[in-house]
């Protein structure tokens, strides 16, 4: 699974595959659910990725420590995104 793809759950909800984190040589994924538009909506929820026999799917995480530390590592990674942005007042940034 890759982030910036659209899967579906077996309640055949929609959900784009937003930030990927390893935790616990586990694959992690914050997943906004898409709305009958396919529009991002307001629920949001982090997945793990399970790999049985060559198939990979997804289970809903709902452990709070667990998820406590996964909004950490999300953070992370993204805090480090942004840092990595150009700085807009250099010379030469677009």
């Amino acid at each position: 699974m890759k982030v910036d793809t659209v899967i579906t759950l077996e309640n055949n909800e929609n959900c784009l595959l937003l930030e990927k984190a390893v935790y616990e040589n586990n694959n992690y994924f914050l997943s906004v659910i898409l709305n009958e538009l396919e529009e991002p909506s307001e629920d949001y929820i982090i997945l793990k990725e399970i790999a049985n026999e060559g198939e990979k799917f997804v289970e809903r995480v709902t452990n709070d420590d667990l998820i406590s530390e996964l909004l950490k590592l999300f953070s992370q990674n993204f805090n480090k995104l942004v840092d990595e942005l150009p700085n807009l007042n250099e010379e030469g940034a677009i």
